[in-house]
């Protein structure tokens, strides 16, 4: 297993490394907004290679057997798609009422439950990574088939969703990184090159974290020009975003308390129900509304999302220090 004392350091001082990978971002916007805005691309391959290590520790085994466990998967589908379509409804009548279209895209942005980022999050705070593959499946099919429903009955639009951008997700932040990790795994098995002692000789977590720091930089600096050119709409987003994360972090928080979960579950219940899937909501948002400023709400969405989750980071590592929540048994039933 990869050294205590060398994952201590690396929690201490990993927050502070992802908000200067934000500030890294926003100055490179400002000073470079021609290279900044070429940096997209390095966006998807980043989230491929993070998300491919954690595949690469994640047992196989263990992700099949997340498909039996109940209570958590039915409490991350009723919030995912019960509770945040209502609430992200609500927050706009209370708030956006006199700003129809930027309602539409933070309703638009708010009912796509993540396909990548949550588990980036999850492996993060020790959270429960296996069951998190399997909940993507039912994240990404049931999005698909209810994004009609959200937009007709919440938005009052009847969306046409394309389902090649979602699939094209699908396989590259799941299905291809999966493959490859399989494969990966089987060849080490037979060169008998044993998964901890390689990802402790070659400081495993710090090149994740490396990798997810330049993602993070290059989203802000490819974005920054539409954060920096929309100051108005930036401060009508802030208010429902911080009331819907903070909001949904403190549900499932208190779901997992009353439904018993343990702490790795409830690392991953919260953040399935926090991170958004702006990928999906920004593909929609081009393809379905005249009004640019539903796309641009779209784009601002991530901008307050990730700082946010980087706070619910430390804080579920804290509860964990804390005991707040039950250690997972040997036997991760329902």
């Amino acid at each position: 297993m990869t050294d205590d004392k060398q994952l201590g350091v690396l929690d201490r001082i990993q927050p502070l490394l992802l908000i200067s990978a934000i500030a890294a971002g926003l100055m490179l916007a400002w000073f470079l907004p021609g290279f900044g805005a070429q940096l997209l691309p390095v966006v998807t391959v980043g989230v491929f290679l993070v998300i491919y290590l954690i595949m690469l520790g994640t047992d196989l085994g263990g992700i099949l057997h997340a498909f039996t466990r109940w209570k958590p998967t039915a409490l991350a589908i009723g919030i995912n798609f019960v509770i945040t379509p209502l609430f992200a409804w609500l927050l706009g009548y209370l708030l956006l009422r006199e700003d129809p279209e930027i309602w539409a895209g933070l309703i638009l942005y708010l009912v796509t439950p993540c396909i990548g980022w949550y588990l980036v999050f999850t492996e993060l705070a020790k959270g429960d990574v296996e069951l998190g593959v399997s909940l993507l499946a039912w994240n990404v099919v049931l999005q698909v088939l209810l994004m009609p429903v959200y937009m007709k009955l919440l938005a009052g639009t009847v969306v046409h969703i394309e389902l090649p951008d979602i699939l094209r997700s699908v396989a590259v932040f799941l299905v291809i990184p999966l493959g490859l990790a399989f494969i990966t795994r089987r060849a080490m098995h037979r060169m008998k090159v044993e998964f901890d002692a390689l990802a402790s000789r070659v400081k495993l977590p710090y090149i994740k974290t490396v990798i997810l720091m330049v993602v993070i930089a290059a989203m802000f600096a490819s974005q920054g020009n539409v954060l920096f050119e929309s100051p108005a709409l930036i401060i009508k987003m802030i208010v429902p975003g911080l009331a819907f994360f903070f909001g949904a972090f403190l549900l499932s928080l208190a779901a997992g308390r009353l439904f018993n979960l343990n702490y790795p579950e409830v690392a991953l219940l919260a953040f399935t129900t926090t991170a958004r899937n702006s990928e999906a909501s920004l593909a929609i948002a081009v393809t379905a509304f005249a009004s640019p400023l539903v796309a641009l709400t779209v784009v601002i969405g991530p901008s307050i999302e990730l700082p946010v989750l980087i706070l619910f980071l430390r804080t579920l590592l804290w509860l964990q220090e804390k005991h707040v929540f039950r250690p997972p048994s040997s036997h991760n039933g329902a």
